[in-house]
């Protein structure tokens, strides 16, 4: 029968529970699990680099849309001037109106529209290494995080096999079967592995916060990752993964883009020395008066004739071009040229770290790999023998320092297992992210 004790103890958890739903603890404690593709889709969702890498694009194309118009800004000239005539009552005014249009020659415009579909292409360039960087470190950092998890649950296993051990202990110095002094070795070594799972467990949650920070947002410490860990080795030669990596990794193809654009800017700073025509259309209206003191002193006028006007109209139309005296645009050409050399220093550089980053990082994968396979080889085993001597031990089948000289083995070999896939993960990461492929993609030539 059950007391009214566990009646309230069962309504206070059914309260607490409401309670924490109405708070919105309910999704925090029944979140789902984040997988590898959830990591991903988050990253590219809303990552700050990829979108300030999309904004340049946006910027980018709209410049190299403008760039194809025609460069129409004409100039509206309206000039005027009013003065007085020989006489006190004779006056003129004149009044002009001017259009002009500078005209590009030499094919300015074509070498304009260039640069700006070139810089196109190297915004996209850049977008799309971009991309690749967040996935690759997503990727990279999800892994090692994941692997941290698993190795704080075998921590965890084997911190509660040593607190049976501990108990089993403890019950044998009541019996006096062995001392208080020998019985707290037990604890000393539990001691060791929980200090240890400590140490793991820091580890994760500052592994979680890197892998926040190469997805684009935060997530909290109690954060639960989900997927399959396979220590999978590399089956590509050194040759093949350098070859994959110089021809997919986003960055070769930005440089080779800012080179492209770096010529076009040459160009267009070469056309841009050579001067413009500009023509032009007015007309000058001018407008004369006299009064009837302009004509005393003339016999042949009548002195009848008390005032007169006259109105002219002039067309115009000019051709102007500026004289080539000094060199025009020195400093934009010189500028372009120094560019082009860099860029091409710059690709030849790359070109050298990127074998030499690719080569470092297979070579160490495939230590890593080695060591991380022999001690997979062993790891069921030595866990089926920590259960048996335990058994042992809590039986008195063994005695304690027996148990303890070959749990230290055993215990040893396990941990040595963990650092070696904490090496085994951080190389594989870093060969990822030195290909800019995944491990299956550079097993399988490099297919995306």
């Amino acid at each position: 029968m059950v007391s009214r004790l566990t009646h309230r103890l069962m309504a206070l958890g059914c309260i607490a529970v409401l309670v924490t739903m109405v708070a919105g603890g309910w999704t925090r404690a029944f979140a789902e699990p984040l997988t590898l593709e959830e990591a991903l889709k988050r990253a590219l969702a809303s990552h700050p680099d990829l979108r300030i890498a999309r904004a340049d694009l946006v910027v980018a194309r709209a410049d190299s849309m403008f760039a194809a118009r025609p460069a129409f800004n004409p100039q509206l000239e309206l000039q005027g001037s009013r003065g007085g005539g020989s006489g006190a009552g004779g006056s003129d005014h004149s009044v002009g109106l001017a259009v002009s249009q500078e005209v590009e020659l030499g094919g300015k415009r074509a070498a304009r529209q260039s640069v700006a579909a070139l810089r196109s292409q190297t915004s996209a360039a850049e977008w799309r290494a971009t991309t690749q960087a967040i996935v690759a470190r997503v990727r990279a950092e999800f892994e090692h995080a994941l692997f941290l998890q698993e190795r704080v649950s075998t921590l965890g296993e084997l911190t509660e096999l040593d607190r049976r051990v501990v108990r089993a202990s403890q019950a044998r110095v009541r019996d006096g079967s062995i001392t208080p002094v020998t019985g707290r070795l037990t604890e000393l070594d539990l001691l060791r592995l929980e200090s240890q799972g400590m140490r793991v467990r820091s580890e994760l949650r500052q592994a979680i916060g890197v892998l926040g920070q190469a997805m684009g947002s935060e997530l909290v410490d109690s954060t639960r990752l989900s997927g399959e860990l396979a220590a999978d080795s590399l089956l590509a030669p050194e040759d093949s993964v350098v070859a994959m990596a110089l021809r997919t990794r986003g960055t070769a193809e930005v440089l080779r883009r800012q080179l492209a654009e770096r010529r076009a800017q040459l160009r267009l700073a070469e056309a841009e020395a050579r001067p413009n025509l500009t023509v032009g259309v007015g007309i000058n209206r001018e407008r004369r008066s006299f009064s009837g003191n302009d004509f005393a002193g003339d016999p042949a006028i009548v002195r009848g004739i008390t005032g007169a006007s006259a109105t002219d109209n002039a067309w115009s139309a000019r051709v102007s071009m500026p004289l080539a005296l000094r060199q025009k645009n020195e400093a934009a050409r010189a500028r372009a040229a120094a560019e082009i050399g860099r860029s091409e220093a710059a690709y030849d550089r790359y070109g050298l770290q990127a074998r030499l980053e690719v080569l470092g990082a297979v070579r160490r994968f495939q230590d890593a790999t080695a060591l991380y396979r022999l001690y997979l080889d062993r790891w069921d085993r030595v866990r089926q023998d920590l259960v048996l001597i335990r058994d042992a031990y809590a039986d008195g089948r063994i005695s304690l320092d027996s148990y303890l000289t070959q749990k230290g083995r055993l215990v040893d070999t396990l941990l040595g297992q963990l650092e070696a896939g904490d090496a085994y993960w951080d190389a594989r990461g870093q060969l990822e992210m030195a290909a800019g492929l995944g491990l299956d993609q550079l097993n399988a030539g490099g297919a995306r």
